[in-house]
């Protein structure tokens, strides 16, 4: 609309123009140099328009001669990108699919098309890898380092050339400095934190959570128990130094963040029964066993106790009361009626204890009590029997690898798996024989899944010693 508005408003212009210098056409004289011009003023003002437009076109002709060369640069600069970025594509194609030879054939292509050589050093770098050239790809990689835009891509590179060689000191200074160059970028965080854990640098550790949390690397459950481990590997370095009150104050400090973490809980209890603070003990277990009871807390609370068994008992009782139901109270009430000659209270306990899942533990207890209250050797040989097929006693153990250890420690000693060690009892895996009569295979042990781990549970009589897995069955681990 406004453009034909325009148009009818210039169109009335030029008509009114031309039909008032139709009506008053005038005469003009021009005298220039010597030379002498009549005529009308309409005829001057159409020279002046016709040579307006004479000058324009000069004008846009010298332009376009001008810039001709720049034109029919961008015009070839376009067909080399095109081919370039071709090349490129059918270079990374080519690499993964495996084919080496043809990546690096596409990979001149792409220098020769493309000023940019980031992208040949990145392809050239990731070929040679492939091929096992890991001289070569360290050549590329370190090349790209000397452009801003490229170094992170070359420290990364470096950084998986590094890992690969397992130089965990060259990685560790790679992913360093990768992570200055981006700090928020999620693998190199991972990587960094993965390599700080090797090296036991706890501090910087707990320093590169914070990026971490930036990143939203991980959610805030599982950064305040990576933060909990963290606190209690320096407590643990802490108390091999003899630094004794700097280890309590980061153990509590743990604590407060994950009081459910049993690897600290045990490593300040345990403090405490060494430095013969035992109420201090008593009180750090009490608190624990309302959240995560275990058999080494249970353990360390009866080693703090002392006077006659029958009080013994008592405080074994308030300890309980924390948490009845968990099969720990159980365990832990059963061996201090032991102690005291409480038959009938130790042997309720081992039954609830047993109801849930039977271990080797409970048949010895079982073994000791026959002995103890009946004086029945030939019953205990029996239960000692059942306690050798039984399910293993718990232990602090790897839940990624099944590696056993003598204490708590913040990575597994086998599989380097961070926070993968607890009290835990290992994996073990039965499987029917299927040419047993339905009698005999009532009496093997039943696979229980429990807390995501396979179990056994035996029932009452003790296998036969001849019942042994079948071949092709997990073994235990």
């Amino acid at each position: 609309m406004i453009r034909l508005l325009t148009f009818i408003l210039i169109t009335a212009v030029l008509v009114f123009c031309t039909v008032w210098f139709a009506e008053n056409p005038g005469n003009m004289t021009i005298v220039w140099l010597g030379y002498r011009f009549d005529g009308s003023i309409g005829m001057v003002a159409l020279g002046l328009l016709a040579l307006t437009v004479v000058l324009v076109l000069v004008w846009r002709g010298w332009t376009m001669i001008a810039n001709s060369p720049g034109w029919i640069g961008r015009l070839l600069g376009s067909r080399r990108r095109k081919k370039g970025q071709q090349a490129l594509t059918m270079g990374l194609l080519e690499l993964a699919s495996g084919d080496v030879r043809q990546a690096l054939k596409h990979t001149r292509a792409v220098d020769r098309y493309l000023e940019d050589d980031t992208l040949t050093r990145l392809l050239t770098a990731q070929a040679a890898e492939l091929d096992g050239n890991n001289d070569a790809a360290k050549r590329q990689f370190e090349a790209m380092l000397e452009k801003p835009d490229s170094a992170f891509f070359g420290l990364r590179g470096l950084l998986q050339l590094a890992l690969k060689a397992d130089d965990r000191e060259a990685a560790l200074d790679y992913a360093e400095r990768a992570h200055r160059l981006r700090p928020r970028n999620p693998a190199v965080i991972v990587t960094l934190f993965d390599l700080l854990l090797t090296s036991r640098r706890w501090d910087r550790a707990l320093s590169l959570l914070v990026d971490a949390q930036k990143a939203s690397v991980f959610d805030e459950q599982e950064l305040t128990r990576r933060r909990a481990l963290l606190i209690t590997a320096k407590a643990e370095d802490a108390i091999a130094a003899g630094e004794n009150a700097e280890a309590i104050k980061l153990l509590r400090k743990a604590l407060s963040a994950s009081a459910e973490f049993t690897g600290a809980a045990v490593l300040l209890a345990g403090l405490y029964r060494d430095l013969k603070q035992d109420a201090k003990a008593r009180d750090v277990v009490m608190q624990s066993w309302r959240v995560a009871p275990s058999a080494a807390l249970g353990t360390i609370y009866r080693e703090t106790l002392t006077g006659d068994p029958l009080l013994q008992v008592k405080s074994v009782e308030k300890l309980v009361a924390t948490n009845p139901e968990h099969v720990e109270s159980q365990i832990v009430l059963a061996e201090a009626a032991l102690e005291a000659d409480l038959w009938g209270v130790a042997r309720s306990n081992l039954e609830k204890a047993m109801a849930s899942k039977a271990e080797a533990r409970h048949y010895r207890l079982l073994a000791d009590l026959e002995l103890r209250e009946n004086q029945d050797g030939a019953k205990a040989r029996d239960l000692l029997i059942k306690a050798s097929h039984a399910n293993p006693d718990p232990d602090w153990r790897c839940g990624a690898c099944g590696a056993e250890t003598d204490r708590w420690v913040v990575s597994c000693p086998s599989c380097h798996s961070f926070g993968s060690v607890d009290w835990r009892a290992p994996l073990r895996v039965h499987q029917d024989n299927t040419a047993k009569s339905p009698d005999t295979r009532a009496k093997d042990p039943v696979a229980l899944e429990q807390d995501g781990t396979v179990i056994d549970h035996d029932n009452d009589d003790a296998p036969s010693p001849t019942d042994q897995p079948s071949k092709g069955n997990q073994p235990a681990i």
